[in-house]
């Protein structure tokens, strides 16, 4: 899927002979009047009748002949075009090793480095099949489904025979799983192979239910002696199977670990996963050919990246970087399954592993915040963190408690996280603990109330939990919590609910469960009924009914474009050279992290000082613009602004104020205010007006985050409310079940 996909970008476009023809053919209907034009529609409709009709009939020699030059011209240039990108691949793939063995040599051990060379010792051939092969799914694959059209090779055998002789690749003699040799099989191989073993379902065909059949045939196999051998039976199965397969080849996990470390090293910020190696390694070649092609721009110089302070310095280092990537992306899978058994095994098997590793490690306390996530214990702690959900799933609940209380005093790992950790302790002793409970949530808040780390709608998710708790009948007199009424201590907040508007319209389709709602609106221009998500019916109320003529559903990303593109550049600046370590870095190291605004306050206090009038806002964005358009940006998303002066325009609605006021709040404040912002902005260009909005269905409620941002954007003066969506004369069967205000 990802190599189709990634062809479609480098195909070379069909002969400009047919384009020319279609367009001499535009050229002369100009001059045609309706009938001719009517007539050329019923000769077209009747060639295409006449050729329907011919296409039972044998060709004659002539068509044969010139279908057989087409078809030998069409693939004559698919050669050329997959050689081309052949060679892209293997030209980027080349780049990297050359850098890692001039750079990071001390990274991998004797015998890694020797099989490097053997591979650069190649035939560009071979060397494009391994690459090529690199980039798919770490499993096996028939000889049939390797083939890559290298123009100057008769048999791709050649190619793939001395990445065997190496150690590069995996041919069938190395085949001793039954179960990934029977998924090679076709339908139609598996149908004749159940045959042969007399197991073939009759009621259920699929080639899912052949394979569950066979294991079951080996699970009652008897060996001579009546006791169960599994390798006697596997072997059996196994050794038919491979005289059907004829061959099949496979990247062993050791070779595909090495190469793995190697876009580790060289892409430390881009590539984090293993089990992601195929999407990332294709996002990493697609940004590369869009940079070729002048789509995309990198922020950074391929200069100014400082090879000594990759956060790797042993071999030993980022073996066991990669091992923690590894488990990661099994607990991943796990999780994705939903399998609770599972997932409280992964647990029972790591967790004092875990910890003991967490423990034991001195030199992460010494790392910067921002190196520490390029460590194996940041790592592990990240899955700890996960597990909690899992245990308080499970129905563990002292299990549960006591490691997020372990998690919460490794205070080093996963700051952001925290106040979701604190959230979560106290729902589970407020709810699950029987004894002392509700004082032991009390106490638990007032804890996190305190802790620095805790911030905005985590804050007030805490407050509101025990502001309820401690005013229940129940409570009075039971549970000691004087801090709540007591103003001087300033822990708790109390934000009033934002403005509500009203809105119908007419429900088509509603799936709760994929949370997608279809609506109906009618376009003001042409009269025509078109389908709709409840945003958009959102926006055509907004334009039609309160004359905002723009509208854009984007969530967090349209604050950050508009007041990130005005410190885009002191966003790109770099106060210490080991912020960058990646070229394809879309922001420096510590851009989430408080070290940012710390080591830029001076630079950042200054610009804000400076945008104190219209005229500054929109140099300052202009400069940016033309400095920075396509570049490569987590913080500005080029694509919501189609042209510089829709943003400048935007821009004009927002006073000088209020962007000095929003753009200090979102740098103190940094990550934490990244969630939560209003889906919507509208905003009229001529009357210099706009509002952010935030859409809810009727059943829905506010998160804490999304209530603390538009209290801000009241404070700052900005025009801001919710906007409830509800069906028009719509059966109660149709509406949305009420959602949960979620922990994160």
């Amino acid at each position: 899927m990802q190599q189709s996909r990634l062809d479609k970008f480098f195909t070379i476009k069909k002969s400009a002979t047919t384009s020319k023809l279609v367009n001499n053919s535009n050229d002369d209907d100009g001059g045609l009047n309706d009938s001719t034009t009517s007539n050329r529609q019923t000769n077209k409709r009747l060639s295409t009748n006449a050729y329907e009709n011919n296409k039972k009939l044998k060709r004659t020699k002539s068509d044969s002949h010139a279908i057989n030059s087409e078809d030998s011209s069409q693939s004559k240039e698919n050669i050329e075009t997959n050689f081309s990108l052949n060679q892209f691949y293997l030209d980027k793939f080349l780049l990297i090793l050359s850098s890692l063995l001039e750079h990071h040599k001390c990274l991998f051990d004797e015998n890694e480095l020797i099989l490097l060379k053997k591979f650069q010792a190649l035939s560009a051939s071979s060397q494009i099949i391994f690459v090529r092969l690199l980039m798919r799914r770490c499993k096996w694959l028939r000889r049939s489904t390797i083939n890559y059209e290298i123009s100057d090779v008769t048999n791709d055998n050649d190619s793939l025979n001395p990445l065997v002789q190496i150690g590069l690749l995996q041919d069938i003699s190395s085949l001793d799983n039954l179960d990934a040799g029977l998924r090679l099989l076709t339908s139609d191989e598996m149908r004749d192979f159940s045959k042969r073993f007399h197991c073939q379902s009759k009621t259920n065909k699929s080639k899912k239910t052949s394979i569950e059949n066979l294991k079951n045939l080996t699970n009652q196999y008897k060996s001579m002696f009546g006791s169960t051998t599994t390798t006697n039976r596997d072997h059996i199965l196994l050794k038919e199977l491979k005289r059907m397969i004829n061959n099949c080849y496979k990247i062993s996990e050791d070779v595909r670990g090495l190469f793995f470390r190697m876009m580790l090293t060289y892409h430390p910020v881009a590539l984090l996963a293993m089990d992601d190696l195929d999407q990332n390694a294709f996002a990493l070649l697609y940004k590369t050919f869009q940079i070729t092609r002048g789509q995309l721009r990198l922020p950074w110089n391929a200069d100014q990246i400082n090879h000594e302070y990759l956060p790797f310095k042993t071999p030993e280092q980022l073996k066991c970087y990669q091992e923690a990537i590894d488990l990661q992306t099994e607990y991943f899978q796990l999780e994705e399954s939903k399998n609770t058994d599972e997932l409280i095994k992964f647990y029972e098997t790591y967790n004092e592993q875990f910890r003991a590793m967490i423990d034991s490690s001195i030199e992460n306390e010494q790392l910067p915040g921002y190196f520490r996530r390029f460590s194996p214990d940041y790592v592990r702690a990240r899955i700890l963190s996960s597990l909690t959900e899992i245990l308080q799933r499970a129905r563990r609940y002292d299990e549960s408690i006591e490691l997020i209380q372990y998690l919460l005093n490794r205070a080093n790992y996963s700051r952001h996280r925290r106040g979701k950790l604190w959230n979560r302790l106290a729902l589970i002793q407020e709810n699950y603990v029987k004894t002392n409970g509700h004082q032991q949530c009390l106490n638990t808040i007032y804890d996190a109330l305190k802790d620095p780390y805790v911030k905005l709608g985590d804050r007030l998710s805490l407050c509101e939990r025990a502001r309820k708790l401690y005013s229940r009948p129940k409570s009075r007199g039971v549970l000691v919590a004087d801090w709540i009424n007591n103003e001087d201590e300033k822990l708790m907040w109390n934000i009033p609910m934002p403005t509500e508007i009203e809105v119908t319209g007419r429900l088509i389709a509603n799936d709760a469960r994929m949370g997608k709602v279809t609506y109906t609106i009618q376009d003001p221009v042409d009269g025509s009924i078109q389908f709709c998500n409840v945003e958009q019916l959102a926006i055509q109320h907004y334009r039609t009914q309160e004359d905002y003529p723009y509208g854009i559903h984007s969530e967090g990303a349209i604050i950050r474009t508009l007041i990130g593109l005005l410190f885009l550049d002191l966003i790109y600046t770099l106060p210490t050279p080991d912020l960058l370590i990646d070229i394809f870095q879309t922001e420096p190291l510590d851009f989430q992290t408080d070290a940012f605004y710390k080591s830029r306050q001076s630079q950042i206090d200054e610009r804000i000082s400076h945008l104190n009038s219209e005229e500054n806002i929109q140099d300052v964005a202009e400069k940016n613009w033309d400095m920075y358009n396509l570049t490569m940006s987590s913080v500005v998303n080029w694509e919501l602004f189609p042209t510089k002066s829709t943003l400048l325009s935007a821009l004009k609605c927002l006073t000088s104020e209020q962007i000095q006021l929003i753009s200090t709040y979102t740098f103190v404040h940094n990550r934490a205010v990244w969630k939560g912002f209003p889906d919507l902005f509208v905003w009229n260009p001529v009357s210099k007006k706009c509002k952010f909005v935030e859409v809810k269905s009727h059943n829905d409620r506010l998160s804490h985050h999304q209530i603390v941002w538009l209290d801000k954007l009241v404070e700052f003066e900005i025009d801001c409310e919710v906007c409830k969506v509800s069906a028009n004369g719509a059966k109660k069967t149709l509406q949305r079940t009420p959602s949960i205000i979620e922990l994160d």
